[in-house]
């Protein structure tokens, strides 16, 4: 539910968003289809003359934005929320480029290890924030999510290209 209004906080900064849905729902998913979803929507915004982009992804979407983004130079930035690590092994390839890695410390269903053993491979600039009592889902803490990604982004874009 932190998308919609991170929307808002976006478009109030004049920022543009892109939301992507997976062609493929099914689980466990395909992180190669998922970036190729990614990769498309890219090369859509590329085209629509957007040259800098900050990848938001959640759970098996943030395997997919370090995916794309260790392949994209429009990439600016990464953030991940309460990540897998499967598929995100190439991790240290988003470097230079930022990345803000989120998790709850309650998560079940991937535990916050797997963005501990993220931060431990990724280059720097890197941040790991663990969000005490929150879950998989992170409604625990929308606000305190949304801020973080909302001042993450908006740093980056405040980065000269």
């Amino acid at each position: 539910a932190v998308y919609p209004t991170l929307v808002e906080d976006f478009v109030a900064v004049g920022v543009a968003c892109l939301r992507v849905d997976f062609r493929i729902h099914k689980f466990p998913n395909d992180v190669d289809e998922g970036a190729h979803d990614v990769r498309a929507a890219l090369a859509w915004l590329g085209e629509h003359g957007v040259e800098r982009v900050v990848l938001v992804g959640h759970s098996f979407g943030g395997a997919v934005v370090i995916e794309v983004a260790a392949r994209s130079p429009l990439v600016a930035g990464v953030v991940t929320l309460a990540t897998q690590t499967a598929g995100a092994m190439r991790v240290s390839e988003v470097a230079p480029r930022p990345i803000l890695l989120v998790h709850g410390t309650d998560d079940i269903r991937l535990p916050p290890r797997c963005s501990e053993i993220l931060y431990e491979l990724a280059g720097e600039p890197r941040e790991l924030v663990l969000i005490e009592g929150a879950t998989h889902s992170l409604r625990q803490a929308r606000e305190q999510v949304r801020t973080l990604v909302r001042e993450f982004a908006v740093g980056v874009f405040d980065q000269p290209a």
